[in-house]
């Protein structure tokens, strides 16, 4: 110490100032030690640190049990310690440089006096804090936190959003429910009606203690969105907890007693809930979760426990929007209001294009910039102001989304359909595997199912949307108009694509509009007669020309410089001859053929040698082509009602990679004897087979050679069908066969799904084979079999798989089941059809009725004897109290009864009861004048109903049997036309009848739907 004190002196004289603040002993020992004034430091700060741990700690306890914020007071004491924090940091930091003078050899003692001396003014105000933060009990908090944010709101407009909008408040207000997924399509409105429920919510004192609302968007990850929910409800992570610690003080804030609710909006992927720290249902019943997000798919993810689709605004709400966006005045000029309403069709019923156009357009009175506007939205070139950021980015987005490059590929192969085309998803899935967009390895069924399951992804973004289709059993699909002109904008337009489909165009393109760079052409569905030109397209992979004409031919030349094309469909097209260069597309993998009704013949294919789908079905060619024996690639061989008479089973020994080979109605009479079977052998990958045999005897041979075990699907017609006869997957018909019970189709198959037995005669009830072969069979159609006097026989099979009975034209037909049925017979049964049964007077007997519990639809129609629908042969005196037992039908949805002259009851003296049941038609049965679920209606009927359909008589007779519960369904009755003839003696002009005249408009299609669809 004896160098310290002069140094110090000396040191003075140059520190005047600094040096008079303190003592020299104390001065001196921040040179000797300066880590000890800094130790010091340290420990008030462990201090100060703790005492804010427990303040928050306190803060968060008082905030989720009571809902309490902090005093003003407490918030400017934490503000002032995380200041102080910093400044701690900083001298810290300050203290590590380890400054030196005189080259090095000595430290420098000024700076380690300044340096002491900040220490010792930041431990000051540590104490200043320390003791300020010594808070009496009941000081830290006192202020009512926030319900939520009001956000900025637009009105819903149109009654389907207002119905989602009301089926999520029902869901936020059901107690059991604790997630719930909005999904739609980009652009729906999903986000506009989550605003107005939060802003509801927010004003209204229901059922939420505090609504959260986070905005997840395309970039957002798991911190980002742990930190914006701690935000919302006050929750302070430290800068050094990782993940899991995040997640576990987020998870204890959100499941105390208060109840919140977290909407989390356009949300793109799914995550755990408990990597976030969200509560589960498991954990917490006063938490719940609402989602929106474009794909159906996150909603299953994130394990929703309701989902509610947003969907597309109807025409007329549609036009309102339009209006209202536009101005009533501009519409209101007759020569705009009609192009102002094909404007507003061509936005698809998408409120957000329905918006933007609509205020590109506003006050807009120059009828040229109206048209401009609806071509360019016609031809898939939007320039409309704001379409392109507002609308097709947030598409475009929704396509970069998709999962790979294989699903996005097979979503711009949608746009080669027309607009608003309803479009096959088994004939989709075909092209794709046609071009290769599903790989070239595998079989074509894998491949299907692997497009199937493609297909249900797109749909679950909201990229295809489901279409039912009236009277088709086929899976179809639709694309809406501007996801469609967005995919086409990303193929670069017509430089990539050329798609005119569905355009009634005359004219074909001309030469220069057949671009070098096209890869796909679509000009299906037009009216044209001719393609004149010679197109070089060598890029070229997919022509599509059905649905057009072409009377008149194609250039011999035509495909001469195609040598790319692998797929060419000339499908339903009048096409008399194909051009000679046809012939050398020696990469073309699928040539369809199918209806064409003018063709008789198609030039060689013997250098088709990549051919893979031949498809000559319901064409009118007479004669095979030559070079078929080629064709060792192939795998789809369809001649399904072809007119060829010349195909030769010798063949199949060539086509060893066949899977697909359908023959049912080949004109040809095929003998498939022993020849035939032997080389179908040959055929191992066989896996899709579809044949029609002249004879039951036929038929059996091939059985017997267990050749049907191999496939994985069949159909097999016994006898000649029509071409309109439609047969599903598995299926066998029998057409205008004589059968003995002892020899019918001794080894069936016993993988049927569907049975169709066409007036076939030498039966009086189904075949004992046919009953043990019935373990999956799904479908059973019987018609104008005059023989058959039952159907099925106790003892022999209860058909527990059964799901459809058709009965059509059995003459003889007076009972359904011989004997008393076992347990469990048709227990799965869901759609039941008679008609045209003129012996039966009953339909069902009470003891088969009980196992009838997934009946969904039952349809009796043009049976002229039938008195009473269930029959109860037990009844009268020795009824026991058992026997009274309810019929119940709990599924039930559509009861129809038409032309039955002699019903007079559905069951007497039974009290029914169909809880499901949504549609009632009765026409022409006169005596039918009660209904047993009417006698006292219960509650639950009475909100499933949607629509009763009867003429005015019918309903006359109901009032007086049933006056209070007809009175409380009065408004979903319709008065039908077809029953006029009964209602000869009602007044015309009655006001009452008026009313009935009109439909109340509803949709029932998903009222009435089974588990076929809709009805």
């Amino acid at each position: 110490m004896e160098y310290i004190s002069p140094l110090a002196s000396l040191v003075q004289c140059f520190c005047r100032q600094e040096c008079l603040r303190k003592s020299v002993s104390k001065q001196c020992s921040y040179f000797d030690k300066p880590q000890t004034i800094l130790g010091r430091l340290n420990e008030q700060m462990r201090v100060l640190n703790a005492r804010e741990t427990d303040i928050r700690q306190m803060l968060t306890i008082e905030r989720v049990r009571n809902g309490m914020e902090p005093k003003a007071e407490v918030k400017l004491w934490l503000e002032n310690v995380d200041q102080i924090k910093d400044s701690v940091n900083k001298v810290k930091e300050d203290s590590a440089d380890d400054r030196r003078c005189l080259i090095g050899c000595f430290p420098n003692y000024y700076f380690r006096l300044k340096l002491g001396n900040m220490v010792e003014e930041q431990i000051h105000k540590v104490n200043e804090l320390l003791e300020q933060g010594k808070f009496s009990e009941g000081a830290v908090v006192g202020m009512l936190p926030e319900r939520g944010k009001t956000l900025p709101a637009t009105m819903l407009m149109g009654e389907t959003a207002k119905r989602s909008s009301r089926r999520i408040w029902h869901y936020l207000m059901d107690e059991t429910i604790r997630t719930i997924g909005i999904f739609g399509m980009g652009g729906v409105g999903k986000t506009t009606i989550m605003i107005e429920i939060n802003n509801r919510l927010v004003r209204e004192d229901v059922r939420f203690d505090t609504v959260i609302w986070v905005t997840a968007s395309r970039e957002s990850n798991l911190p980002k969105l742990q930190n914006d929910i701690a935000k919302s409800i006050g929750l302070c992570f430290d800068s050094d907890d990782d993940g899991m610690t995040r997640a576990s003080k987020l998870w204890n804030a959100l499941r105390g007693p208060k109840k919140f609710l977290l909407i989390i909006d356009d949300l793109w992927e799914a995550f755990p809930l408990q990597e976030v720290g969200i509560p589960s249902q498991e954990f917490s019943n006063s938490f719940k979760l609402v989602i929106t997000t474009r794909s159906l798919s996150v909603c299953r993810g994130m394990e929703t426990m309701r989902e509610v689709e947003v969907e597309l605004l109807s025409s007329e709400e549609a036009w309102n929007l339009f209006k209202h966006k536009v101005g009533e005045e501009v519409v209101s000029s007759l020569s705009i209001e009609a192009v102002a309403k094909e404007i507003a069709k061509e936005c698809g019923g998408l409120p957000l294009a329905i918006a933007t156009v609509g205020r590109a357009l506003r006050k807009e009175y120059n009828v040229r910039q109206w048209r401009i506007a609806l071509r360019e939205l016609q031809n898939s070139t939007i320039r409309i102001d704001g379409m392109e950021n507002q609308v097709l980015s947030r598409l475009r987005f929704s396509y970069e989304r998709l999962k790979d490059d294989t699903t996005r590929s097979c979503f711009l192969f949608c746009a080669v359909y027309p607009k608003d085309h309803h479009v096959n998803v088994e004939e989709l899935i075909r092209y794709w595997i046609y071009e290769g967009l599903l790989g070239n390895l595998g079989d074509m069924e894998t491949k299907m199912q692997q497009g199937y399951i493609l297909v249900d992804e797109l749909k679950n973004a909201c990229m295809l949307e489901s279409i039912y289709q009236h009277g088709s059993i086929d899976e179809h699909v639709k694309m809406h108009d501007l996801i469609r002109d967005m995919a086409i904008a990303l193929t670069g337009g017509n430089q990539i694509f050329m798609v005119r489909a569905g355009q009634s165009i005359h004219k074909p393109p001309l030469h220069e509009e057949w671009h070098p760079d096209l890869e796909r052409v679509s000009l299906m569905r037009n009216d044209l007669s001719s393609l004149d030109c010679e197109p070089r397209c060598p890029k070229l992979s997919t022509l599509l020309l059905q649905y057009n004409s072409l009377s008149k031919g194609i250039n011999p030349s035509f495909f001469n410089h195609m040598q790319n094309l692998q797929v060419l469909d000339l499908s339903y097209t009048g096409i008399l001859r194909l051009p000679d260069s046809f012939s050398n597309l020696e990469n073309l993998r699928a040539l369809l053929l199918c209806s064409c009704w003018n063709l008789h013949c198609v030039p060689t294919l013997s250098k088709l040698k990549e051919l893979r789908v031949l498809d000559l079905s319901y064409s009118s060619i007479e004669h095979m082509p030559h070079g078929m024996e080629m064709l060792t690639n192939l795998r789809c061989l369809d001649l399904s009602q072809c007119r060829a008479n010349d195909f030769q089973s010798s063949f199949l020994s060539n086509y060893r990679m066949l899977e697909n080979l359908l023959l049912i109605g080949l004109w040809q009479s095929l003998e498939l004897g022993k020849v035939f079977v032997d080389q179908l052998t040959s055929c191992i990958n066989l896996s899709l087979f579809e044949a029609n045999f002249r004879t039951v005897e036929d038929f059996n041979y091939y059985t017997m050679s267990g050749h049907w075990s191999q496939v994985e699907s069949f159909k097999f017609c016994i006898g000649y069908p029509e071409s309109s006869m439609r047969f599903g997957r598995n299926s066998v018909a029998l057409i205008g066969a004589h059968m003995f019970h002892r020899e019918i189709l001794a080894l069936l198959p016993g993988r049927i799904h569907e049975l169709v037995l066409l007036a076939c005669s030498g039966i009086n009830h189904l075949p004992t084979s046919i009953s043990f072969a019935s373990s999956q069979l799904q479908i059973c159609k019987l018609q104008h079999c005059d023989d058959m006097e039952w159907i099925i026989t106790s003892g022999w099979s209860t058909f527990p798989t059964l799901e459809s009975l058709e009965i059509e034209g059995l003459g003889k037909l007076h009972t359904f089941c011989m004997g008393i049925p076992q347990e469990g017979t048709l227990a799965n049964l869901k759609v039941l059809h008679v008609s045209q049964c003129n012996d039966l007077k009953t339909v069902l007997s009470f003891e088969l009725v009980q196992n009838l519990k997934s009946l969904e639809e039952i349809v009796i129609e043009n049976c002229e004897r039938i008195e009473e629908i269930i029959d109860d042969e037990r009844g009268g005196e020795d009824v026991t109290q058992v026997d009274n037992a309810e019929i119940i039908f709990p599924r039930l949805q559509k009861l129809k009864l038409s032309s039955l002259p002699r019903l007079t009851s559905i069951c007497w003296n039974r009290v029914m009861i169909c809880d499901s049941l949504s549609i009632i038609e009765v026409h022409k049965c006169p005596e039918l004048t009660a209904l047993p679920f009417f006698v006292e209606i219960r509650q639950l009927l009475k909100q499933s109903l949607k629509q009763i359909k009867g003429s005015r008589r019918w309903r006359e007779d109901l009032m007086k049997s049933h006056p209070d519960c007809i009175g409380l369904l009065y408004s979903i009755f319709k008065v039908t036309q077809s029953s006029a003839a009964y209602d000869i003696f009602e007044p015309q002009n009655s006001a009452a009848n008026e009313i009935f005249e009109e439909d109340d408009g509803r949709n029932i299609g998903e009222s009435a739907s089974s588990s076929f669809g809709p009805r």
